[in-house]
């Protein structure tokens, strides 16, 4: 620990050392003495009593100003060793470094993302939201915003995801009159709905608020009385699987989920999942097969503070609220890269960042899930 000094020692060696010295009129004598050949000033004996009385002045400035530090007995070492043990973890919760680093900001800057999505082109934005987030846009930040004003909004919220800058992405609200779940996305403030050109896609969960699939535009093949061409069912974008506890136990610690996609391929391009038998080979069939068509995430487990008495994760002050909801997404090939991450930083708004090869639709349509009460996860 650094403190503020207290004072300058009351004497202060020279860095040549400390020096004899006498009045203005004895040195006037000694040089006068010398130089005009008068007769000396000391004795033999005289310069032996100043010589001693130098010596005895240096040891006591030299031991001046100075304090003993009492030795550290080996319970003193291990409660220090304690407290900076507590105090390192307590700031690795709050996700700062105990320790200064002076290329942090440097390798911050280095890789910051100058990807502007502003700059994109209304008749180019529904590709954007489709297509996994471009590699250069490193981890795009995300905020979304729940309205539950009015009499509608209260039973069915309407949530908007913008970018940090206030950029609108796109929004969605759950369906009335649904036996499940279900939740229409579009790329519009005003138009929400199957029926208009800026629907994106819908979100639709089981009873249970465990099971969750998001689909693009298109055509149901379970509501088709004959099988429709393969190009105008819809595609099957993300899977999520809540773990439940057994009936009638209460569930311990935070909730467990997994997200499965359809896997990208090394030149960027999204394999499309379109099936006329989802039950057998949709992307929920698929979850936990192995199989290389898709490619599967799991929420980080997050670590119990004695501290604070809670679990908590590292968001790198991107989320500032405990919640159930909060959530970080982690590939078993790779589980040091967070790829995704959603968290509560006010009473109805959130953060979500998510990364390549993740699509912002897929993101917005898994932050959904989380609003959605789940049977056995609660």
């Amino acid at each position: 620990m650094v403190l503020a000094n207290a004072g300058a020692p009351a004497s202060v060696p020279t860095p040549m050392g400390s020096r004899w010295m006498g009045s203005p009129t004895a040195a006037a004598n000694r040089t006068n003495s010398g130089m005009l050949g008068g007769s000396p000033t000391f004795k033999a004996n005289d310069i032996d009593l100043v010589r001693a009385q130098h010596e005895a002045d240096n040891e006591e400035d030299a031991t001046k100003g100075v304090q003993v530090i009492p030795q550290m007995t080996q319970e003193m070492k291990e409660e220090e060793a304690r407290r900076r043990t507590n105090l390192s973890q307590q700031l690795s919760d709050a996700g700062i470094t105990p320790e200064y680093d002076p290329m942090e900001g440097k390798a911050h800057l280095e890789h910051r993302s100058n990807f502007d999505v502003g700059s994109i082109l209304p008749n180019e934005m529904r590709p954007f939201l489709h297509n996994p987030t471009p590699k250069q846009a490193n981890m795009l930040q995300c905020r979304i915003t729940r309205d539950k004003s009015g009499i509608a909004n209260r039973l069915s919220p309407k949530y908007t995801l913008e970018t940090d800058a206030g950029v609108f992405l796109m929004c969605a609200q759950k369906q009335s009159h649904n036996k499940t779940p279900n939740y229409a996305i579009s790329m519009s403030k005003g138009q929400i709905g199957k029926g208009t050109d800026a629907f994106l896609g819908k979100l639709r969960s089981d009873v249970c608020g465990l099971a969750w699939t998001a689909y693009g535009p298109g055509l149901n093949p379970g509501k088709s009385k004959e099988p429709p061409a393969i190009h105008l069912v819809r595609e099957e974008l993300l899977a999520v699987q809540y773990n439940a506890s057994f009936w009638g136990t209460k569930p311990k610690g935070p909730r467990k989920m997994t997200m499965t996609l359809p896997r990208v391929q090394p030149n960027g391009e999204r394999l499309m999942c379109r099936t006329l038998s989802p039950q057998t080979e949709g992307l929920t069939a698929l979850q936990g097969s192995g199989s290389q068509l898709v490619e599967s995430y799991s929420n980080k487990a997050p670590k119990w503070n004695d501290a604070i008495g809670a679990y908590v994760l590292n968001f790198n002050k991107r989320v500032t609220e405990a919640s159930v909801k909060n959530f970080q997404l982690v590939n078993a090939s790779d589980p040091d890269t967070v790829y995704l991450q959603f968290g509560k930083v006010g009473k109805d708004a959130f953060n979500i960042d998510f990364r390549f090869p993740i699509s912002p639709f897929q993101a917005f349509a898994l932050a959904l899930t989380a609003f959605e009460y789940k049977l056995g996860c609660e």
